[in-house]
C-alpha cells in the first residue's frame, strides 16, 4: 500500500444514546403524546400483530399503528407518554402469549468526532505503531472474497473508493441493502421501509447548536471494505469483502424495533412486508448503541442471526462506562469490541467489560488513554463525504470512537470466513479471540482476549481440524414404572446411544405439560387422564424421540390404627367414637353406629347416647373416609356390650 497524506474538512461531533422517544406520524410531525411498544409475542402465532395489538388494548392502551415486524416482534404505537406506555407494557407482559412489551428505545452512532488523518496504523504493524490489527500480512492469504459483512448504520454515500463511483451506491464492494428508518422525518427521505439505503444526511440541532452529517455508514463501510490497488487513498481490512449497507440510523437517531428488523432482514430471515434479502451477511457490524438493558426484541433478532450463521459485532459504546449499561453491546451472543489507541492502551472514551458482561476484543478505534484526542495522524481514516448537511463529494477524513474498532473486527471476521466459508459463529469468534494481541495495560475482562490479529486469524482458519461426522441418536426401550395411581411416583427410563447423547423429558395431561424431569408424582385431578412422557434424544444436530403413556386410576387409602368407641357402656351414658389414623390424611369422615351388626337409625354423630334398646347389645361405629384422588375406605371399630 502506498502512503499518502490527506486533508479534508474538519467537523465535530457528540456521541449520544438512546432514550424513548415517540415516532413521528406519516405526515413527519412528532406527536409527542405517542409512543411505540415493542410487543415480542410466542411464536407460532396466526396473526401476531392482532395478538400483540390486543394484549396492548386488553389493558387499557389506545393504539393508533401496528407494524408487524417478524413472526414474533410487533411495534404497537399508542396514544401514551413514555412512562404510561412502560405501564402499558409491564401490564401486557402479564397477558397469555406476551414474551415481552417495551417502550421503544433509540439508538446513535458511537462514533465521537473526526479529523485529519495521514497514517493507515491500524491496518498494519508498521514502525509507527505494533497495534494495528496486522490486516495486510492477511491479504496473501484472504482478501475476503464472497463474504457480505450488512453495515447496520446510517445507509451509504456514493464513494469510488466503495462503490467505483461517485454516483451510484451499489457497485465496487458494496451489494444492495434497505432502508429500515420509519420515520420519515428521521430518514429525510419522505418515506418508511423501502429498498434505498442513500445516507441523506443526520444533520440535526442539539441544544440549539447545528450539527453536521456524520456520513457515519460511510466511514464504517470503508474501514471494512474500501477497495484495494485502484489507485486510492485507502484500503478497508477486507479489501474484496462486500458491504451491504442496511439503513437504520437518520436525523433523530433510530428505534430499536428498526434495528431489530436489520438484524433479521441482514441475516437473511424474513421480515415482515420486506422482500428477503437476497444475499444474507456472513458478519453484520453495528456500530450504534442505546442506554440500558438490552431490550428482547433485537436480543431475539441477535438470536436468530446468530442461530442462522451470522456473526453480529457491536461497539462498546463512548461513554467510558461498563458494558452493561448500553445495548447491544450487553446483549448476548454478540462479538462486543472495545476500541484501543495507537498505543495499544484502551481509548479514553471507550466502554469497557466487567465481570457481569465482559469484553470480546479491542480493535483500533483511534487515541489513546490520555483522555484527549492527540494526534490526528493517530485516529483511523477511512471513506466520507463532504456535505454539511446533504450530500456532498466523495472524500476522506478520520474519526474515533468504538464505531471505529468493530469494523476493523468485522473486516477481520469477513477475512476468516472467506478463508473456511464453513467455519461456525462459535469457531469464528474462538479463532478472534485466541489470536488476539494482548493490549497494553488492558485486563481481558476490560478489552478482551486483546486486539485481533488479521494474520494470526486467518492462519488459524486453515487449521481448524474438520469437525467429526455427526452422529444421529437412537432411542429404545422407553418404559414408565411405578404404579399408575394417585400419589405413586412414575419414572421414565430408555436406552439411549451414542451414550454422550442428551435426553430430555416432557410429561404432559391433555397436551399440557406437567414436568419435565423423568419422573411425575399424580395428582387427584389427573384420575382417569392418560398422562403421557415423551423422551427426546439429541446429538450432533439430530433429534429422535419416543412416547410412552399410563392411565392415573384412583389409589387406596391406607388405615394406620383401627376406629375405636370409648366411653361408659351403660343405658343413658354418651359413648364416643375416634376416628382411626389413615394415610394419607382424608379429607372427610362419616359415622355409623351399630347394635348387634345392624344400622341404628339416625345414629351418624361421632356421639351417641346409649338407650334401653342397647342393653345387653353389642355396640360398635364404622368410620367411612373419603380423599379426592383416592378410593373410599371405611373401618369398624371393636364392639363394648352394653350393661
Amino acid at each position: 500500500m502506498r502512503r499518502h497524506v490527506w486533508t479534508a474538512a474538519v467537523t465535530a461531533g457528540l456521541l449520544l444514546f438512546g432514550l424513548p422517544a415517540p415516532l413521528a406520524h406519516a405526515d413527519g410531525q412528532a406527536d409527542p403524546g405517542q409512543t411505540t411498544i415493542v410487543v415480542t409475542v410466542e411464536p407460532h402465532q396466526g396473526d401476531p400483530a392482532a395478538a400483540a395489538s390486543d394484549a396492548i388494548t386488553e389493558v387499557g392502551g389506545e393504539v393508533t399503528k401496528v407494524v408487524p415486524i417478524t413472526d414474533t416482534t410487533v411495534a404497537v404505537t399508542v396514544d401514551a407518554t413514555t412512562s404510561q406506555a412502560e405501564q402499558l407494557g409491564e401490564a401486557a407482559e402479564t397477558q397469555d402469549g406476551v414474551v415481552a412489551a417495551e417502550p421503544s428505545r433509540k439508538v446513535y452512532p458511537t462514533s465521537t468526532d473526526d479529523t485529519l488523518y495521514d497514517y493507515l496504523w491500524d491496518l498494519n504493524n508498521g514502525a509507527d505503531s505494533t497495534y494495528g490489527v496486522n490486516a495486510e500480512d492477511a491479504w496473501p492469504t484472504s482478501t475476503g472474497t464472497g463474504v457480505v459483512v450488512g453495515v447496520i448504520d446510517t445507509g451509504i454515500t456514493a464513494h469510488p473508493d466503495l462503490t467505483a463511483s461517485s454516483s451510484a451506491i451499489v457497485g465496487g464492494n458494496v451489494v444492495a441493502g434497505y432502508d429500515f428508518i420509519t420515520s420519515p422525518t428521521s430518514a429525510g427521505d419522505g418515506g418508511g421501509w423501502d429498498d434505498d439505503p442513500t445516507d441523506e444526511g443526520d444533520y440535526h440541532t442539539e441544544n440549539g447548536t447545528p450539527v453536521d452529517s456524520s456520513w457515519h455508514g460511510t466511514h464504517v463501510s470503508g474501514t471494512i471494505a474500501a477497495i484495494a490497488n485502484n489507485g486510492r487513498d485507502i484500503a478497508g481490512v477486507a479489501p474484496d469483502a462486500e458491504v451491504q449497507p442496511i439503513r437504520v440510523l437518520g436525523r433523530d437517531g433510530g428505534s430499536d424495533y428498526d434495528v431489530a428488523a436489520a438484524i433479521t432482514w441482514g441475516a437473511g430471515l424474513h421480515v415482515d412486508g420486506v422482500p428477503d434479502n437476497p444475499t444474507p451477511a456472513a458478519v453484520l457490524n453495528l456500530s450504534l448503541g442505546g442506554g440500558g438493558v438490552c431490550p428482547t426484541s433485537i436480543q431475539t433478532a441477535i438470536d436468530g442471526a446468530v442461530a442462522a450463521g451470522t456473526i453480529v459485532v457491536v461497539a462498546a459504546g463512548n461513554d467510558g462506562s461498563p458494558l452493561s449499561t448500553t445495548f447491544p453491546a450487553n446483549c448476548d451472543h454478540v462479538v462486543n469490541v472495545v476500541a484501543t489507541g495507537h498505543d495499544g492502551t484502551r481509548s479514553w472514551y471507550s466502554n469497557y467489560g466487567t465481570a457481569s458482561v465482559p469484553a470480546t476484543v479491542s480493535a483500533p478505534g483511534g487515541s489513546a488513554s490520555s483522555g484527549s484526542d492527540g494526534d490526528y495522524r493517530h485516529w483511523i481514516w477511512s471513506t466520507w463525504n463532504s456535505g454539511t448537511t446533504t450530500g456532498g463529494s466523495p472524500t476522506y477524513t478520520g474519526m474515533i470512537g468504538t464505531s471505529m474498532a468493530a469494523p476493523h473486527v468485522a473486516g477481520v471476521a469477513a477475512l476468516v470466513k472467506a478463508a473456511d466459508s464453513g467455519l461456525t459463529v462459535a469457531e469464528v469468534t474462538d479463532i478472534l479471540t485466541s489470536t488476539a494481541k494482548a493490549s497494553a495495560g488492558c485486563s481481558t475482562t476490560e478489552c478482551g482476549a486483546g486486539i485481533v490479529d488479521a494474520a494470526a486469524a486467518v492462519a488459524a482458519a486453515g487449521h481448524v481440524p474438520s469437525p467429526p461426522p455427526s452422529v444421529a441418536p437412537t432411542l429404545e426401550s422407553l418404559a414408565i414404572s411405578g404404579s399408575p395411581i394417585v400419589g405413586s411416583t412414575l419414572t421414565a427410563s430408555a436406552s439411549v446411544t451414542p451414550s454422550d447423547a442428551s435426553l430430555a423429558w416432557q410429561w404432559t395431561i391433555s397436551g399440557s405439560v406437567v414436568s419435565t424431569s423423568s419422573s411425575y408424582t399424580p395428582v387427584s385431578a389427573d384420575v382417569g387422564q392418560d398422562v403421557v412422557v415423551q423422551a427426546v434424544a439429541s446429538h450432533d444436530g439430530h433429534s429422535v424421540s419416543q412416547t410412552a403413556s399410563v392411565r392415573i386410576s384412583s389409589a387406596a387409602l391406607s388405615l394406620v390404627s383401627r376406629p375405636k368407641a370409648t366411653g361408659t357402656f351403660r343405658v343413658g351414658h354418651k359413648v364416643k367414637a375416634s376416628k382411626g389414623s389413615w394415610s394419607p390424611t382424608p379429607a372427610t369422615y362419616h359415622y355409623q353406629w351399630y347394635r348387634s351388626g345392624k344400622k341404628i337409625s339416625k345414629a351418624t354423630k361421632s356421639t351417641y347416647k346409649l338407650t334401653r334398646s342397647d342393653r345387653k347389645k353389642k355396640i360398635t361405629v364404622k368410620v367411612t373416609v373419603t380423599l379426592p384422588g383416592y378410593l373410599t375406605a371405611s373401618a369398624t371399630s371393636s364392639s363394648h356390650k352394653v350393661k
